[in-house]
């Protein structure tokens, strides 16, 4: 099986605090790795050092064997698309005019876009249900909205790796049921390989082909969903007791709090 991304003993430190320790993991084409753990474990440094947003202190990240911090940010920006964790985005831009930045690679030493450009920025506003929001003001919109561009942005770079940084914040039920249904579509029309970090354990369980939990800086299992996702995993990893159940549909863990919450809170 080709192996479309791998992180090799990353290391990363902001001084003197180790935020990720030793981390090697592979994720294949046409495949959904989903980072979980509590506040704090490094699973958005993580998707930021894959990236190159931050440096790392010692280790490697390859795509089919070539080592990502030898390329150029062009050569990156071909390679592997982000998704950040949302935030309230500004200035004048359209909505427009945001996704189409995700063609910065593919332009011209003008910086013009052509008709591929424009064609690929439309077809990702349409998969996105971006489409009638197209000349609004990026300001101008919801967070929610905002994080639709985001994701058409990235969808816009037409990229073998897709990295999300929890992809749903300020998004409503159904359109986290419609962007991590997009997703999981792509990884497998497009043969993506897809890293994603995600608090939402039971949305995990929905979309995802492997967990990996992550636990004050460190990997500490990584697995099939059933593999990880257990009673025992969770209720240490997130110091909060769990069940888990199998989901009456899918037959994927359920994971629930134990114990009445409700009483607890009053």
């Amino acid at each position: 099986m080709v192996t479309m991304l791998k992180l090799d003993e990353l290391t990363v430190a902001y001084g003197d605090h180790l935020a990720l320790s030793g981390i090697t993991l592979e994720v294949a084409p046409g495949e959904i790795l989903a980072i979980i753990g509590p506040n704090g474990a490094g699973k958005t440094t993580l998707i930021r050092a894959v990236s190159g947003v931050i440096p790392i202190k010692s280790g490697t990240v390859y795509s089919d064997g070539h080592d990502l911090s030898a390329l150029s940010t062009s050569q990156r920006a071909r390679l592997l698309a982000v998704v950040p964790q949302a935030r309230p985005l500004g200035g004048m831009f359209t909505v427009e005019q945001t996704i189409l930045m995700g063609r910065t690679a593919y332009m011209g030493w003008l910086g013009q876009p052509d008709d591929d450009d424009l064609d690929i920025t439309r077809l990702a506003m349409q998969r996105t249900k971006m489409t009638h929001l197209a000349e609004r003001r990026i300001a101008e919109i919801s967070g929610g909205e905002q994080q639709r561009a985001l994701l058409a942005r990235a969808l816009a770079q037409t990229t073998p790796i897709l990295l999300l940084d929890e992809p749903t914040n300020h998004l409503d039920l159904r359109h986290q049921m419609n962007i991590l249904s997009l997703v999981r579509e792509l990884a497998i029309e497009q043969n993506l390989a897809v890293l994603m970090a995600m608090h939402d354990l039971n949305l995990v369980s929905f979309f995802a082909d492997r967990v990996a939990l992550f636990v004050d800086a460190e990997l500490k299992t990584l697995g099939t969903l059933q593999e990880v996702l257990t009673e025992e995993n969770i209720t240490a990893a997130y110091q909060t007791p769990v069940q888990v159940i199998p989901h009456p549909d899918s037959g994927m863990p359920l994971i629930l709090p134990v114990g009445d919450w409700r009483q607890n809170g009053r």
